[in-house]
């Protein structure tokens, strides 16, 4: 009897600290207790590491926002993907896909400071801390077609992005599913879309210097701006 006690005890623990269909990408953590550039250098998910080599290149009063514990700054990160296609499409031509390397750079250590800086401030919202939450939601007309909503943010460069959020149907009911935040590069007009970022892949990631929200898989480095 006591064996089968032993036995139950071992697989009751073993079930609790067994995280059963979860699988821990690195991005979603809530808050991280450090500066956001220390939460680029410190992912061990390998998330970041290409825009904090970026970064550490940038200008000194740029790179300062990053190191800084009360910029409030609002960073919409390409993640190591997207600079992973930038350097693969320089290499093949023809592609149906748009080549935004258009000086044919190989590696980081080819940027030179001002693109490096372009890079960074056509990301980067310095007018304060926009959670997911503070997005309104996309308003629609009465055919269901997208009629406004959201917001439209300058970013540093003095590009334009439109951000809104959505809450899909769950199980056929309206409004029960995670809310989720989209993003499209617009012109200066703020209404005439040039690129659709899509779906945000991770949102709300808190840090001493701002929020980040991490740019889906699909987000090509360029589709902000006009690459110089």
């Amino acid at each position: 009897m006591k064996g089968i006690f032993l036995i139950l005890g071992c697989v009751l623990c073993f079930s609790c600290s067994t995280k059963y269909n979860y699988i821990d990408t690195g991005t979603a953590v809530g808050y991280y207790d450090g500066t956001m550039l220390e939460y680029f250098r410190h992912d061990t998910w390998h998330n970041w590491d290409s825009i904090a080599k970026v970064i550490d290149r940038c200008s000194p009063e740029l790179k300062s926002l990053f190191e800084s514990t009360d910029a409030n700054i609002t960073f919409f990160g390409p993640k190591n993907i997207s600079f992973e296609k930038f350097f693969f499409w320089a290499e093949h031509e023809g592609s149906d896909v748009t080549n935004y390397n258009k000086n044919y750079y190989r590696s980081i250590d080819e940027f030179p400071r001002d693109f490096c800086d372009q890079i960074v401030k056509t990301h980067l919202y310095t007018g304060g801390k926009v959670m997911r939450d503070d997005v309104p939601r996309l308003e629609r007309d009465e055919e269901g077609v997208a009629d406004g909503g959201g917001m439209v943010l300058s970013m540093m460069y003095g590009n334009k992005i439109w951000i809104w959020s959505l809450r899909n149907a769950f199980a056929g009911v309206e409004e029960t599913a995670d809310v989720e935040l989209r993003a499209a590069a617009v012109e200066e007009d703020g209404k005439t879309i040039t690129n659709n970022l899509g779906t945000i892949a991770t949102t709300n990631l808190e840090n001493q210097s701002g929020v980040v929200h991490a740019l889906g898989d699909q987000y090509f480095l360029g589709q902000l701006f006009e690459l110089e």
